[in-house]
Formats: structure tokens, sequence, C-alpha cells
């Protein structure tokens, strides 16, 4: 299946692009698509994308525009043609 991956802010860093589309097979999860664009995941459960650790209030992980937290994060299942969004929350106002 086909996934479109889109970055923002230095999430485009991790990842090397802006937008791009990633090949996984049936059934991927999020933590697929972390190891398949380059991060880790820990024994623990814990994944990393470059230095943002996925589970941290300090990135925002989406799916089709909701995020990971609001369904069951790193072990949400893709399907074909879903959009898949990292982005940094950047403190301020």
């Amino acid at each position: 299946m086909e996934i479109e991956v889109r970055a923002h802010g230095d999430m485009k860093r991790a990842i090397g692009t802006e937008k791009t589309s990633v090949k996984l097979e049936e059934g991927a999860r999020i933590r697929d698509l972390v190891l398949r664009l380059g991060g880790k995941v820990e024994r623990s459960g814990r994944a990393f994308l470059g230095v943002h650790k996925l589970v941290d209030s300090a990135l925002v992980v989406l799916v089709n525009g909701r995020n990971i937290h609001a369904l069951d994060g790193i072990d949400t299942v893709l399907k074909e043609g879903d959009l898949v969004t990292f982005m940094p929350v950047i403190p301020g106002g």
C-alpha cells in the first residue's frame, strides 16, 4: 500500500523532505512507518524520528487529520491513501 507523508518545521530535516509517498505492507502501523523513515522504536514502545519522541507533547502526529493519541498511538494501523503528518509544536505566542 502507499501512504503520503508530510513534515513541517524541523521534521523536514528528520524525514529529508516536506512531502513524500511511502510504500508499506498491508496492515502496517505508525511504528512501521517510523522505521521506514529511518527512525527507531525501542522495546519499551518509545518511538523516535530524528530527535523527536512520537509520544511527546512536543510533536504532533496526525493520520488523516486525527492525532494518533486519539487513535492507537504508534500502533495505529495505516490504510492505502492515508495522509500522515509530522508537526513539531512551536512554543510561544
